[in-house]
Order: C-alpha cells, then sequence, then structure tokens
C-alpha cells in the first residue's frame, strides 16, 4: 500500500512539473508575442508545438490563448500573429475545444480573406482554413452546420481574392471541394468559370491547381441529388468534353502534317468553353502546346478522380486521343513556315500524352491487358521515333531524354500493373524486341565514358601511359580530361550526363524480369546477363564507375537488376550465381552507404539460394505412420 501511494504521489509531481514548464513556455510564446517581431514566429511556433504545449495546458489557459490570437487577430498590425497562434490553436486544441471556437476561427479566417490582406497573411488564412475544414468533417454536428451555414460564404470570399493571390484561392477551393463537396454544388458553374479561365497561366502551379480543380467539379452535387449515379454521369460527361477539347487542340497543331484516315474524335463530348486565341498571332502553336498542356494534365487528374459508384470509363477514346498524339513524329513535320515551332513543342506534347497514358494505366489497372498489343507497340515506335544520335563525347547529354525518362517510366508503371500479362517482352517478336534493343543501348554507357575516370587508385598508372604531363597533373585526370598520344587533351562535361535516362530503363527491364522472367526467352536471358555481368565487373575495377555509372542511384539500380536476373531465371539458361556473388561481395566497399546496404541485403538473399537453411526435397520423406483405428 505504501509502494502504490509513493508511486501515485511520484507521477502527480512530474504531472504538476510538467504542467509547470508548459505554462512558463506558454508564457515565453506570449511575451515574443508582445514584441510584435513577426520574423521569428514560424520557427517559434514550431518549437511551441515540438513541446506539446497546446495539448498540455488546462483550458482556462488554453482559452487565454484563444484570447490573445482573437485580439491579434482583430489589429490589421497583429493579424499575421494572430493566425500564427490560431494555426497552432486548430491543430493541437483539444475536441471540445475546438468545437467550442470552429465557427468563430471561421468567421475570423474569412474576414482576413475578405480584407484582401498582403500575400503571406492569405496564404496563411489558407492553411488555417485547410485545417478548419478537415477536422470539422470528422465531427457531424459541427460539418452540418458549417456546410449549411459558411461554406458558400467562404467560396464566394476566395472568389473575390485579388490575382497574386488566385493560386492560395485555389488551395482553399480544392478543400472546400474535397470536405464539403455537397455544398459547392450551386457554385458548380461558377468554380467552372473560374478554374478555366487559370488554366492558361504562364505560372505552371497556378495551371496545375487549376486542373486538378476542375477535374473535382464532377464530384460535386447539388442540395437535392442524390445517389451516386449521377455523379458517375457528370464524370462520364466532363470526360468526354475534356476529350472533344483536346482532339479540336491536336486538330490545330496537327493542320496539314497528320495523314489520312487517322484517328479523331467522334465521342458525344462538346469542346470547353475556353478563351479563343488569337488566330493571327505568330506565337499560336505555343499557346495551343500550353492549352494542350492544360488539358492533358485536367484529363490526368479527372482520371484519378474516386466516385461513390461504379462508372464505365472510355477506354478506347483515351487511348484512341494517345495514339494521335503519338503518330505524328519529326519526320511528319516539315520545318518551313510554323512547322519549325510544331518541331520544337513535338517532345514536350509527347510527354505530356505520355503522362495521361500513366494516369489511364493507374486507373484501369490489369483490366487494360487487352490492350496490351497497343501498348507495346507504342513504346517501341515512341522509342523509335525519338532515337538520338550517339553521343559525341562523354559527359554530354543526348537528345530527346526527357521523353524517353518518360516513356520508360509509363512502361515500367505498365509492367508493375498489368504483371506478367502485360506481355512487353514475350508478345510481338519486332516490336519486343525494338524494345529490348532501346533499353539496352540507355543502359549500357558509352565506350569512352567508361575509360575516362578510371578512380583515384588507378589514375597514377594513366598517367604513366600518358606520357610526361607533369607531376601532379598527371594524377588528377577527370571525366574531363584524357590522355592520348601522350598529349593532354581537356573537355567540359558532366559526368551525369544521362543519368536519368539509363536510371527509368534500368528500373522498367527490372520490374520486366522480376514479372515475366520465367516466361521470356533464354536468349533474352543471355543477352541480359552478358550485358549487367560484365557492367557490373567494370564498375567494380573503376571504383565506383565512371560516367553514369559513377552515380550511387544507377550502380544501386544496376544491382537490382543483377539480383532480379537470380531471382527469376530462365528455365532453360541458369543464372550466374557465383559470379553474382562474388560482384555483390566487392560492392559492400562502395563509398555510397545507400549502395553498399543494398549488396548487404543482395548478398544475404543470394546466399539463401546457395545454402537452403531447410532441407532438399530430394531427401527421403520420413514414413507415414497409421493411425491405428
Amino acid at each position: 500500500g505504501v509502494e502504490r501511494h509513493c508511486g501515485r504521489g511520484k507521477m502527480a509531481t512530474a504531472a504538476w512539473l510538467h504542467g509547470s514548464a508548459s505554462m512558463r513556455l506558454t508564457e515565453g510564446l506570449v511575451s515574443v508575442l508582445r514584441e510584435e517581431r513577426p520574423e521569428f514566429l514560424p520557427g517559434l511556433l514550431a518549437s511551441y508545438r515540438e513541446h506539446g504545449g497546446v495539448a498540455t495546458q488546462s483550458s482556462g489557459a488554453v482559452g487565454g490563448l484563444v484570447g490573445i490570437s482573437n485580439a491579434r487577430l482583430n489589429s490589421s498590425k497583429t493579424r499575421f500573429e494572430g493566425l500564427c497562434l490560431l494555426s497552432v490553436l486548430v491543430r493541437d486544441s483539444s475536441s471540445d475545444v475546438f468545437q467550442q471556437h470552429c465557427l468563430s476561427w471561421l468567421r475570423s479566417v474569412q474576414q482576413v480573406i475578405q480584407s484582401q490582406a498582403p500575400l503571406p497573411s492569405v496564404q496563411l488564412a489558407v492553411s488555417v482554413l485547410q485545417d478548419l475544414l478537415r477536422y470539422s468533417a470528422q465531427l457531424p454536428e459541427l460539418s452540418r452546420e458549417i456546410g449549411l451555414n459558411s461554406i458558400l460564404g467562404i467560396l464566394t470570399s476566395l472568389l473575390g481574392l485579388k490575382p497574386e493571390c488566385h493560386l492560395a484561392a485555389m488551395e482553399g477551393m480544392t478543400a472546400c471541394m474535397t470536405f464539403y463537396p455537397r455544398a459547392c454544388g450551386s457554385l458548380r458553374d461558377k468554380l467552372g468559370a473560374y478554374f478555366l479561365s487559370k488554366m492558361d497561366s504562364e505560372n505552371p502551379k497556378v495551371q496545375e491547381v487549376a486542373c486538378a480543380c476542375y477535374s473535382r467539379l464532377c464530384s460535386l452535387r447539388g442540395g437535392f441529388e442524390r445517389g451516386g449515379s449521377r455523379q458517375a454521369e457528370g464524370w462520364v460527361q466532363q470526360l468526354q468534353c475534356l476529350l472533344a477539347s483536346a482532339h479540336s487542340i491536336l486538330g490545330q497543331l496537327y493542320e496539314g502534317v497528320e495523314t489520312e484516315g487517322g484517328v479523331l474524335y467522334e465521342g458525344p463530348g462538346v469542346e470547353l468553353p475556353l478563351p479563343l486565341l488569337d488566330d493571327s498571332d505568330p506565337l499560336l502553336v505555343l499557346q495551343l502546346r500550353h492549352r494542350y498542356r492544360a488539358l492533358s494534365l485536367t484529363l490526368a487528374h479527372t482520371l484519378s478522380v474516386e466516385l461513390s459508384s461504379p462508372v464505365r470509363l472510355p477506354v478506347q477514346s483515351v487511348l484512341n486521343l494517345v495514339c494521335r498524339a503519338l503518330a505524328v513524329t519529326c519526320k511528319s513535320i516539315s520545318v518551313s513556315g510554323d512547322g519549325c515551332l510544331k518541331l520544337l513543342v513535338l517532345p514536350s506534347l509527347h510527354s505530356d500524352t505520355l503522362e495521361l497514358l500513366s494516369a489511364l494505366i493507374t486507373a484501369v489497372g490489369s483490366r487494360l491487358a487487352q490492350y496490351g498489343n497497343v501498348l507495346t507497340r507504342l513504346f517501341s515506335q515512341t522509342l523509335s521515333a525519338w532515337t538520338p544520335q550517339p553521343e559525341a563525347s562523354p559527359g554530354q547529354q543526348r537528345a530527346y531524354s526527357a521523353v524517353r525518362v518518360a516513356l520508360y517510366r509509363t512502361l515500367e508503371l505498365w509492367v508493375r500493373v498489368g504483371g506478367a500479362a502485360a506481355n512487353v517482352l514475350q508478345g510481338s517478336p519486332t516490336h519486343g524486341e525494338l524494345l529490348l534493343a532501346h533499353m539496352l543501348g540507355d543502359i549500357t554507357p558509352g565506350a569512352e565514358s567508361v575509360k575516362l575516370r578510371a578512380g583515384r587508385w588507378a589514375m597514377a598508372e594513366l598517367a604513366g601511359h600518358a606520357g610526361k604531363a607533369g607531376g601532379k597533373r598527371g594524377k588528377e585526370l577527370d571525366l574531363g580530361e584524357a590522355a592520348v598520344g601522350g598529349t593532354l587533351l581537356q573537355r567540359k562535361g558532366d559526368a551525369l550526363a544521362n543519368q536519368e535516362t539509363c536510371l527509368s530503363a534500368l528500373r522498367a527491364l527490372r520490374q520486366i524480369v522480376l514479372t515475366s522472367g520465367t516466361l521470356l526467352k533464354e536468349e533474352t536471358h543471355k543477352r541480359l546477363q552478358e550485358l549487367v555481368v560484365p557492367l557490373c565487373v567494370r564498375m567494380l575495377q573503376c571504383a565506383g564507375g565512371s560516367g553514369v555509372l559513377g552515380s550511387p542511384l544507377v550502380r544501386r539500380e544496376l544491382y537490382r537488376l543483377l539480383l532480379a536476373l537470380v531471382l527469376v531465371p530462365s528455365p532453360r539458361w541458369p543464372p550466374t550465381l557465383a559470379c553474382t556473388l562474388r560482384i555483390f561481395s566487392q560492392g559492400l566497399a562502395d563509398a555510397n552507404i545507400q549502395v553498399s546496404s543494398f549488396c548487404t541485403e543482395a548478398l544475404a538473399v543470394c546466399n539463401c539460394l546457395l545454402h537452403p537453411r531447410g532441407p532438399a526435397l530430394s531427401l527421403p520423406l520420413p514414413p507415414l505412420l497409421l493411425k491405428p483405428t
């Protein structure tokens, strides 16, 4: 009994001391607020939250903080400090305190937005608004009152913000549409017009947020609309209108370029009421390309919207748009007239189209397998259309790298989603072989770039063969220097040029091996082993690799591909397990901790394959004992 009483006394003392410390922290915070030094407030409030200042306070102390916040919000000079304190109160206050003050906090935030305050204050007010709407949506009675009486006023205030605050305004509208979709239904048309007017913004962030907001309009319902069928119909209608608008833009961009009998839009959608463009503008092609990006972004966001009821997605219509956009290549466009501008924007247009295809793959999933041959043909033909010239010198970025990276990422996603049913390399022999050749070509570094940077430990030998280049200078040869015939040639270059292309190709190839390695032809496994194993050995000999192999990300991805070849071998072509063990053992000494850690993990996996922990299947089984009847 005495021990129990002492234990309770210690707990009470600890609680009192902690409460006393929290009170002192709060007093220190209030003293800083009185100094009116807003530049220190964000960091100070983050530290106050780290100590759990609000969560451990009594209701009276929290009420005092609420009073300070309200007083600061009522003055234009101290409004920013009041918002900073309010952001902490909204996030860390208890449910009772939040329910008691939420409506007044919403009114205060709306007043800040209506007052046309400076941009930092508006941004912070919108951030607080997002928290208020997120937490209030979890409380049924409070959310019902806010949906009926507050949301329309907040949206009206956000729509009236000045142009420099439009990004913050749309972030606030996104929160309203996310947490209170039914309450926003009556302003659906006005919101749609607002978002359409921002899709042509030159600010990429504003354009992207406007496209994401427009995609949410289909989830808004009026006050008397119930059930998900109307929502699904609105989603399909919006998607068809976006497809019609995108086809219209492509028709203007590809005028006189497309072949006869190409894919045209024949669906039920009508074009969106976007602002008209001046046909006489010499930069009309750039404006059309900018608008196509907005429409493809909106389509991608619309495909990712979660609906409350099943919907029939028009896969063929979306694929028709993708095929039409990717069908035009550099060879189709003449450089006369505005053809040079069309040729200039074509790679980025194809990249945006591939992002749209990625969104379609994510939305449909493995059910897209019936279009597997179409996708494989698209991948191989697009890679062939954007094949660059061989790199002129090491350290030089190859042409068309961005569009090839976008394609490899889409290919990796498709194989990840579709699995063995994707049938990428084992389907059409022509397109499969072409696709494999492109991936192997982008994985293999240039021969000269592999030779140049041989690592610090081998530089002395390289300098010795170069003739007398002079003392220490010979030991500092790098990617930009080569010794040829006794003469030191200096070159500029980026040691990590083409890294993204190599990385994306490695990831796509590794995913193909993991999902359908046993289904690939033995000749394919042989080609992969004959490429990957010598590359790994050469990389180890060069003390971390050179050129693109000097990147830790590329080295780790190359090791991951090597492990995949061991884990999913061909039934008719044995994996190089002994050689792989040796490579991973030497990879433990890699200077990069991520690469060496992966080699440790891979080595453990390979050792389990080489020395199984359980008994082999070839051992005799123990005799079966019959139970007595």
